[in-house]
């Protein structure tokens, strides 16, 4: 059982495939609630996705919070059972008659509310199952399975629907839950349960300790802050602009497609040679490299004279993401105290989703009052500004992963 401590353990393996099958489900399952009240009209697609993401930032902290007192796994077997629980009330509401728009922001609402719990003590067990050297490999692994779920879910919710009806995609969702609750219990009956955090405090305590964690200590901080940098000028590369520029500039449907392929053909690529030989040592100068470069393609992109060109463009954004991801994400984890892991999670992550609450809405009125010249220049510019403004901080131009001899495998300390 005891495997290089510069790769990961078979135990994280085992857990992810079981991520793996949990996001294909959830990806299903909310491709159809979202399908559904788009039939309804736009603002009620809106309100649900609305309804999903306003949880998860109000609650988020609490979840770490959760995580770190309980534990990870036990949090997430709670929280994927109440999941299986919701989808299977979905597959019987949907079956019976047609719902009301009332249950489909209930719905929502109760997805987002777990996914506040369950993503901080997702995003804690590569810290708890796998040795320091290996952090690399095993985040670059995770986040290959989870963008192929971004990538095979919706398809596969269509043709589910086609073929089987609109019930189907709620029970894909309710059968990834489901093994996703097998595999962790599998995974918690081969450790023993870490020490647990805070039992004698209030969770609000707990979320203010964590915080003073995270932004007390340089490394994590400067993390933190450049995570939402990215958020803000990098994130909606892919999703907004990509379709906005095609749409002012005359492209058609296929470019667009052709554009937003190329960007994720450059993360996975960087993400498999990240599986394949391990992430850089000096990760912080690599994270930060990889922002500057997906600014300098963001910029780029507002000289692109046709499809070809924006495509390629569109290429190197993907591998600077990819770059930044792969990198930072190890950082972060190997600098995490045990202790408030789950905490950190839930900061880093809600690093990821407040600014994208203001990016949005200020892309759209950046491009009414400016042209998309403009929007891409100041987007691209942001982005290399703020990765060159990092470069120059002592956290990132000396962070390196560390190199730790243990094998948590073997010892076995999780939640």
């Amino acid at each position: 059982m005891v495997a290089s401590e510069h790769r990961p353990p078979r135990l994280y393996w085992a857990w992810l495939a079981g991520t793996g099958v949990s996001a294909l489900g959830t990806q299903m399952l909310v491709f159809g609630l979202v399908w559904h009240a788009a039939l309804v009209g736009p603002g009620m697609a809106a309100a649900v996705l609305s309804a999903q993401v306003v949880p998860r930032v109000l609650l988020t902290l609490h979840g770490g919070a959760l995580g770190d007192r309980v534990g990870a796994l036990p949090v997430m077997v709670g929280a994927n059972t109440i999941l299986c629980v919701v989808a299977l009330t979905g597959v019987l509401v949907m079956s019976a008659a047609d719902p009301g728009p009332l249950v489909m922001v209930v719905i929502a609402l109760a997805l987002g509310t777990v996914d506040a719990v369950d993503v901080p003590a997702s995003g804690s067990v590569p810290k708890l199952l796998v040795a320091s050297a290996a952090m690399g490999r095993a985040t670059a692994a995770r986040q290959i399975v989870l963008q192929g779920a971004v990538l095979c879910g919706p398809p596969l919710a269509g043709a589910a629907i086609t073929v089987l009806g609109l019930p189907a995609t709620y029970g894909a969702g309710a059968a990834g839950y489901l093994v996703m609750v097998i595999v962790l219990c599998f995974v918690r009956s081969r450790t023993r349960s870490a020490p647990r955090t805070g039992a004698g405090s209030s969770l609000n305590r707990q979320v203010a300790q964590g915080m003073a964690v995270v932004f007390g200590t340089p490394l994590l901080r400067a993390v933190v802050l450049l995570t939402g940098a990215f958020a803000m000028f990098v994130i909606p590369f892919c999703p907004l602009l990509v379709p906005v520029v095609s749409a002012a500039r005359g492209w058609d449907a296929s470019a667009t497609g052709t554009a937003a392929g190329a960007f994720g053909a450059g993360m996975a690529c960087v993400t498999a040679v990240v599986l394949w030989r391990g992430a850089a040592p000096r990760a912080g100068a690599a994270a930060v490299l990889g922002m500057i470069t997906a600014g300098v393609g963001v910029a780029a992109t507002a000289a692109a004279s046709g499809p070809m060109v924006f495509c390629l463009v569109s290429l190197i954004v993907g591998l600077g993401t990819g770059v930044f991801s792969t990198h930072v994400g190890p950082l972060f984890m190997v600098a995490c105290p045990r202790e408030a892991i789950g905490r950190a999670q839930a900061v880093v992550t809600l690093a990821q989703w407040l600014p994208l609450l203001w990016a949005n809405p200020l892309i759209g009125l950046t491009a009414q009052t400016h042209s998309v010249t403009v929007l891409l220049v100041l987007w691209g510019v942001g982005a290399g500004a703020t990765g060159m403004a990092a470069l120059g901080t002592r956290p990132f131009r000396v962070a390196v992963l560390a190199r730790e001899t243990r094998h948590p495998e073997r010892e076995g300390e999780i939640g």
